[in-house]
């Protein structure tokens, strides 16, 4: 397998502001807070604060693993920025995150619009710009702060989400370590089930798209919030994502065995573990990392990433396998196969006030 490039420094950072079931119980029913909280395992959530943005959160991940790990800001010659949340509609986020980081002006810039599938599309987009000769170095930002969708009356997705950012050096592999593969599926018909109706060019802000409307369920929200059809989006996974996980490994001529970790986008505890349990992935290949920070959409498969390797999870190599699914629909199986001790990952604050 021919190795074109590798991750070698990770950090992500989360607002240090909390969101728990308690606050969310003075809000909402108690007892529907409490079952769904049994079903998605998120027993609190980071949210940022008025006024700070997707950038201030890419800008403090990126910071922190920059200095941490002794980074030359004049070696990284791009930055690729993902997120549905941006500053603005328009310029790129990339161009602010660019000039608060110092970049130099040969180091180019651009915006991703992705959501929860991000990673696997993002990884094929850098390791193509490094395997063209275009880059040698870099600087891959995922950062969102979906709770600014969200309704704060819609108790569905109120109880799931959280804000946050990971950032990541990619560079040219030198060995037999790095990004290995990513298999990418979209099923369009599906792009309706989670939408955000009104804000872009279809629909404009206006009086009309700030009325709420309360379906037969009781959830309560308005079309400029975000929307989600929770039994399609969930059907959707299961159904999908373990075949696309078993499809991915033989056309690669891999099994689990082959595999130290295998990491899922962390929507709700009961979706990945159907997964997981649908695959039969060993107790021991299994990570979680959302029951204290939620589901963070573009964001939540790299930070779930940036906490193995911040535990030293892979300090001594080994093959992580991932999938991320979501918005869309669309899903991505993809693989990273880390050399022993490859990866900076960086020690500093992960907290954002």
């Amino acid at each position: 397998m021919k190795y074109f490039s590798k991750i070698t420094a990770s950090h992500y950072v989360l607002p240090s502001k909390v969101l728990t079931n308690d606050d969310l119980a003075e809000r909402f029913d108690p007892k529907k807070v409490k079952s769904i909280a049994k079903l998605s395992g998120i027993t609190q959530r980071r949210v940022a604060p008025e006024g700070m943005t997707a950038s201030d959160l890419a800008v403090a991940a990126a910071q922190r693993m920059i200095e941490s790990e002794n980074i030359d800001r004049a070696s990284i010659d791009m930055v690729v920025f993902v997120t549905q949340t941006p500053d603005y509609i328009l310029p790129a986020t990339a161009f602010i995150v660019h000039e608060k980081l110092g970049l130099s002006k040969d180091c180019g810039a651009f915006d991703l619009s992705m959501g929860c599938p991000a990673m696997p599309y993002a990884l094929s987009v850098v390791n193509g710009l490094i395997a063209s000769g275009q880059c040698k170095k870099v600087l891959l930002i995922f950062s969102e702060t979906i709770t600014r969708l969200v309704y704060p009356k819609d108790r569905s997705l109120v109880t799931l989400h959280g804000d946050g950012a990971a950032a990541f050096i990619l560079e040219a592999a030198d060995g037999d370590y790095g990004f290995e593969f990513a298999d990418i599926h979209s099923d369009s018909s599906g792009w309706k089930h989670l939408l955000v109706p009104a804000g872009g060019m279809k629909q404009r802000i206006s009086e009309e798209t700030k009325k709420e409307t309360t379906d037969e369920s009781g959830i309560c929200t308005t079309p400029e919030s975000l929307q989600m059809n929770g039994a399609a989006v969930f059907h959707f996974s299961i159904s999908e994502i373990p075949p696309a996980v078993k499809a991915s490994l033989q056309k690669h001529s891999l099994s689990l065995d082959d595999c130290k970790l295998v990491l899922f986008h962390q929507a709700n505890k009961m979706m990945v573990d159907s997964i997981y349990n649908a695959l039969q992935v060993p107790q021991e290949k299994r990570f979680f990392f959302m029951e204290q920070i939620g589901n963070l959409s573009a964001a939540s498969t790299p930070v779930l990433l940036a906490e193995a390797l911040r535990q030293g999870k892979l300090d001594g190599g080994g093959r992580v396998l991932l999938a991320s699914f979501g918005v869309g629909l669309t899903w991505g199986v993809f693989s990273l196969n880390f050399a022993p001790g490859s990866v900076k990952a960086s020690q500093a604050s992960t907290e954002l006030d």
